[in-house]
């Protein structure tokens, strides 16, 4: 992917998952560019240029991290939270920039690799799709809709608990229209919803994990694992965070 020119004045360090940050390089945009740069990674938006203090642009950053912390952890799979640190100043005439925060940065490694996706267009040209992809769209949709921003902040922290999973599957129904919107658009079944809420809810199966503290109904037949639970709920954020972007395209 052709690299678009800089048009960003302050930029400031990140730390996390290298995979997940190798993957966000790859498909910047003016919104929100992760730039690699050596063993580092920075982060510019051309929303920085607004600012006009290192703090406004430390609570910009906190913002926009925060959300490709949740999009970080839909394309890899797991969590890979994004965190900010030093923050540096425009460039000087002499090509430096001013340190204005400091900050410990590091990356963290895992050792499975992110796969190289290709598919062949009709003329016979093959085109590498990355994992990534869909994230310029989701921060889009995060920055004009304050739902996908909340979802995608919360699914960004470490926090996979049920009573996290909940909260967010709360979030999106009430976004789209309750249960049968979620239904209707066939990101789930009814017995797959009930299957999740009867185990978030069940102190039988889950204990002082459930959301209730006492048993309300009888426990799901087949309970969900909470591998399962997050997996299910990711799907739906997923699905939810394309069809916001599908709405903001047309």
């Amino acid at each position: 992917m052709a690299r678009s020119p800089s048009i960003m004045s302050w930029r400031v360090q990140v730390s996390g998952d290298v995979l997940a940050l190798s993957e966000l390089a790859k498909v910047e945009t003016p919104e929100c560019a992760v730039r690699q740069i050596g063993a580092a990674f920075v982060l510019e938006s051309v929303h920085f240029a607004e600012c006009t203090s290192p703090e406004q642009v430390r609570a910009e950053a906190k913002t926009l991290a925060e959300w490709l912390s949740g999009a970080a952890a839909l394309i890899v799979g797991r969590p890979a939270e994004i965190s900010i640190g030093a923050i540096e100043g425009p460039p000087t005439a002499t090509g430096g920039r001013s340190l204005y925060i400091t900050g410990e940065v590091s990356v963290r490694s895992d050792a499975t690799a992110i796969p190289t996706i290709t598919r062949t267009l009709p003329d016979g040209t093959v085109e590498q799709m990355h994992l990534a992809a869909p994230v310029p769209n989701w921060l889009t949709v995060a920055r004009h809709v304050p739902q996908a921003a909340d979802v995608l902040r919360q699914w960004g922290s470490n926090v996979r608990d049920w009573n996290a999973l909940y909260q967010i599957r709360e979030k999106v129904a009430a976004a789209v229209g309750g249960d049968g919107a979620i239904r209707a658009r066939q990101w789930t079944t009814s017995a797959e919803l009930t299957r999740f809420d009867r185990t978030a809810n069940s102190h039988a199966v889950l204990g002082d994990a459930a959301r209730h503290g006492v048993q309300r109904q009888e426990p799901p037949p087949n309970p969900m694992t909470l591998h399962e639970a997050q997996r299910f709920i990711e799907r739906v954020i997923r699905k939810w965070l394309g069809q916001l972007a599908a709405e903001a395209r047309d």
